[in-house]
């Protein structure tokens, strides 16, 4: 079986040879491919946009990675036939049985306009945009963030007001996508809803993510964490809640005066001058700035750069409790990784979160936005040691089943088989 994957994001064993600008993340894409790329009667390809880049290919142990070139803002338009012929290159090349396109929140699913109708293309559902651009909406509606706009975002760059507009003009690509599209890989009922309301007569198939490596292998204990220490993964969009956060932290401050909260801001400075905040910085880092000083939290916060898989195994073994403040999520990494390590959760009832976890079993839930009932279930776990304790084995134990490495991989299998066995028989006889 030939499976060509189209990502966003640049897979590491191919990056020191590639010309240009890419793209790197996707952690939760890795390893499903290295598991995949192993399996016998399987060959493997993955093509990749590259910014200021070049059409490259290059094998790697048995693997053809493929860089397209792109302009900026070209993965989030309406695909040029220029383009699409630069994907066509590495797909005539390739000669796939299936393409599986990885995310809607770019414009490859477009490609279904231009490849061979014989050839099936399924999309894996990680974000929406037409949901996350309410929620992102919704998550700064108590905010006047105007207040802190710096001149550079009242020029036009930069800024929440920005993002919400490209994300409104996305909506009609996305939309495209999920009507031109047959197939579609999610992992929650929430998902299953979203794609049922944009296309009834799309199929619907079940496959669950991998996680990294390092975080299979290391559990967190209550005896060795540390003792009010609170971990969030990801924070510097307001759709991830933080804001909400350090409101529930500035109430548990009263009880818990040592209350420490660890956060990965990558361009965030505490310590930035007045004149930068004003110039260039973006607004919702000036009002968390702003926010952090207001509540007396200066000591409580703590900030890292970007961290590495194992930078964040630590953070979450340290930690007495991970917190995911999102005023949407489908099924975040974020969320598997600190179950599987068994570290005790406080999550928001958003999108796919509340088909991941129970409340009281194996989280303890609040309603988005609801900082006084996040403070509440963050002190539940605090003063009650048998809450956490149990939490946390139920959480690893459906984490182990759910991200099961084996039978991740035999389940995308499966459905690539399906897809390419029920695409032949549509196109030989079709409706």
């Amino acid at each position: 079986m030939r499976i060509l994957w189209i990502t966003h994001d640049l897979f590491e064993s191919f990056l020191p040879y590639v010309n240009g600008k890419p793209s790197l993340g996707g952690a939760w894409i890795a390893p499903l491919f290295d598991i995949l790329k192993n399996e016998n009667d399987v060959i493997l390809g993955s093509v990749t946009p590259v910014l200021e880049g070049a059409f490259q290919q290059k094998e790697i142990d048995g693997v053809m990675y493929y860089s397209v070139p792109i302009g900026k803002g070209d993965n989030v338009k309406d695909m040029s036939v220029r383009l699409a012929s630069e994907y066509l290159r590495s797909i005539n090349d390739f000669k796939p049985d299936i393409i599986h396109i990885h995310g809607t929140e770019k414009n490859f699913g477009l490609l279904r306009k231009f490849v061979d109708e014989t050839i099936p293309i399924v999309c894996s559902i990680q974000g929406i945009v037409t949901p996350c651009y309410d929620a992102l909406k919704f998550s700064i509606s108590t905010i006047n963030l105007r207040k802190y706009r710096s001149i550079k975002n009242r020029l036009g760059r930069g800024g929440i007001d920005l993002f919400l507009k490209k994300w409104k003009q996305y909506v009609g690509i996305e939309q495209e996508i999920y009507s031109l599209n047959r197939y579609f890989i999610g992992r929650t009922e929430w998902d299953k809803a979203q794609l049922k309301s944009l296309n009834p007569s799309a199929i619907y198939f079940h496959g669950e993510e991998l996680l990294r490596p390092v975080f299979y292998s290391q559990k967190w204990e209550l005896s060795k964490c540390e003792r009010y220490r609170i971990f969030i993964s990801s924070s510097a969009n307001p759709i991830k809640g933080f804001h909400v956060l350090l409101k529930a932290v500035a109430l548990l401050k009263l009880e818990f005066p040592d209350i420490k909260v660890v956060v990965p801001l990558a361009t965030f400075n505490m310590k930035s001058s007045w004149m930068k905040d004003y110039l260039i910085n973006e607004d919702y880092a000036n009002y968390l700035k702003n926010s952090i000083i207001e509540y007396g939290l200066e000591t409580n916060v703590i900030i890292k750069k970007r961290l590495s898989a194992a930078e964040m195994a630590l953070e979450y073994s340290k930690a007495h409790v991970f917190v995911l403040s999102s005023f949407i999520e489908n099924s975040p990494n974020s969320l598997g990784e600190s179950m599987i390590m068994g570290v005790p959760s406080v999550a928001s009832t958003v999108g796919g979160v509340p088909y991941i976890v129970k409340d009281n079993e194996s989280s303890l839930l609040f309603s988005p936005g609801d900082h006084a009932f996040l403070a509440w279930q963050i002190r539940k776990i605090f003063s009650e040691d048998s809450l956490a304790a149990s939490i946390s084995h139920e959480a690893q134990l459906i984490a182990q089943k759910r991200h099961d490495v084996v039978m991740g991989c035999r389940q995308y299998l499966e459905i690539y088989t399906h897809i390419i066995n029920q695409h032949h028989e549509n196109i030989a006889c079709p409706l």
